[in-house]
C-alpha cells in the first residue's frame, strides 16, 4: 500500500512536476493539495497544466487552502504526515515551521529554511549522511521534521564537485550560469515582455549551499567546506535546463583520466538502495557538446522519456568540456532544473529519508 502524501502548491512548475512525479510513484500516493486563494476549490483538472509534456493521470482532487487552520484540519481528516511543499518563500517561512509542529515531516523545495541547524540540506547521491541532522542531539523534534532540496542551479554544480572534493580537494571554485526562463516560473516562461539577465541574490545562495553541502557533520550541525567560491549568474532564452561552466584550482596533483574515473563512477546510498528516482549514474560525461533538448531527460530508462512513468527521466547530470591544464580543471554541466533541480530531487530525498527509516509515519 502507497503512502498518502500532501502537496503544498498547485499550479506553479514545480508544483505541477511533483504532481506528475507522483501520479504513478510506486510509494507515495497524492492524497491532498493545498493552493493559493485563486485555486482553492477547484479540481486540479481544472487548472490549466503548463509543463510540456500531457497532463498524467491524477486523482480528481479539490484544491484545498493553504491558512494553518484548514492544512491542520485536513490533514488530520485525511490522517497524513508527509507533505511536499513547492511553496514561495514567503509563505514556506510560516507554513513549514507549523507544520513541523504538528508532527509532520515536511519536505521542502522552498529556500525558506535551506540554512538553519536542525534541517538537512540534502542532494540525496552526494550528502546522505547529512539526513543524521534529523536524528538527537541535533534535532530536537519529536516526530516532524523539515528536510530541504537545493537551489535548482547548485545541483549541477555541487554534484560533479563532490567526488573531486573528496579525492583531490580545491582552493578556489569559479562558476558561472546560464539559467532557463522556467527557473523564475510559469509567469517568466510564458512572458512576452522580454527578462531581465540578472538575478537578484542569487550568486550568495548557490556559494552557501554548495558549501554547506560539502561541508561535515559537526556536534552542533554542519561544518561549511573550506574553499573559496566567486559566482556570476544570469537568465538566458531556454525554456528548461541550467547550464553552467565551473573553474577549479585543484590542490593535489591528477590527470584527466582520474577525474573521468572518478566522475562516472560516482554513486552514493539511491544507487545502492535501487529508488524509484535513483538513476544508475548521477553524471553523465560527454567527450562531445551535448544536444539540449534531449539532455533534459538524462537518466531515463525509457525511450519515451516521460517523467510520470520513467521517474530516473531527467534525474542525472550532463558533464562535458572536460579540459585539466596543470592543477586547473574545467567544465561544463546541465541539468533540468524543473526535476533533478526541483522536484525530483525532493522526491529523492524523501525516498531516501523513507528507506532509512526516519518516517513516522504511524
Amino acid at each position: 500500500m502507497r503512502t498518502k502524501v500532501a502537496l503544498l502548491g498547485s499550479s506553479g512548475i514545480v508544483a505541477q512536476r511533483f504532481q506528475q512525479r507522483l501520479a504513478n510513484h510506486p510509494w507515495f500516493e497524492l492524497a491532498a493539495v493545498f493552493g493559493s486563494p485563486n485555486q482553492v476549490g477547484k479540481q486540479l483538472s481544472e487548472i490549466p497544466w503548463g509543463l510540456p509534456e500531457s497532463r498524467p493521470e491524477v486523482p480528481e482532487l479539490e484544491v484545498f487552502s493553504c491558512e494553518l487552520s484548514q492544512l491542520k484540519f485536513q490533514l488530520a481528516k485525511l490522517n497524513i504526515q508527509l507533505v511536499f511543499s513547492a511553496l514561495p518563500s514567503d509563505a514556506a517561512i510560516e507554513i513549514e515551521p507549523f507544520l513541523r509542529e504538528l508532527g509532520m515531516q515536511v519536505f521542502s523545495n522552498s529556500s525558506a529554511h535551506r540554512m538553519e541547524r536542525d534541517v538537512p540540506l540534502i542532494v540525496a547521491d552526494l550528502n546522505p549522511e547529512h539526513l543524521s541532522i534529523l536524528k538527537a542531539p541535533l534535532h530536537d523534534q519529536k516526530s516532524g521534521f523539515i528536510a530541504c532540496s537545493t537551489n535548482c542551479t547548485v545541483m549541477p554544480i555541487a554534484l560533479p564537485l563532490k567526488p573531486l572534493w573528496d579525492v583531490l580537494g580545491f582552493n578556489t571554485v569559479e562558476i558561472s550560469t546560464e539559467q532557463s526562463l522556467s527557473g523564475g516560473g510559469y509567469e517568466l516562461l510564458k512572458s512576452t515582455n522580454g527578462f531581465v539577465s540578472e538575478i537578484p541574490g542569487e550568486a550568495e545562495k548557490i556559494s552557501e549551499e554548495c558549501l554547506r553541502l560539502l561541508g561535515s557533520i559537526e556536534s552542533d550541525g554542519i561544518k561549511p567546506a573550506d574553499f573559496n567560491t566567486e559566482v556570476e549568474c544570469k537568465r538566458v532564452m531556454r525554456d528548461f535546463g541550467h547550464i553552467v561552466k565551473v573553474k577549479i584550482d585543484l590542490q593535489k596533483d591528477t590527470e584527466i583520466d582520474e577525474i573521468k574515473e572518478l566522475m562516472s563512477n560516482h554513486t552514493s546510498s539511491p544507487q545502492i538502495l535501487n529508488l524509484p528516482s535513483a538513476p544508475k549514474r548521477p553524471i553523465i560525461l560527454s567527450e562531445a557538446q551535448i544536444d539540449l533538448e534531449r539532455a533534459c531527460w538524462a537518466g531515463a530508462e525509457s525511450d519515451d522519456c516521460n517523467p510520470a512513468t520513467d521517474l530516473k527521466a531527467g534525474m542525472a547530470i550532463t558533464v562535458y568540456d572536460l579540459k585539466l591544464i596543470d592543477s586547473t580543471l574545467t567544465f561544463s554541466a546541465f541539468s533540468e532544473n524543473t526535476i533533478r533541480g526541483a522536484a525530483g530531487g525532493c522526491l529523492l530525498l524523501a525516498e531516501l529519508a523513507m528507506h532509512e527509516g526516519l518516517l513516522d509515519l504511524a
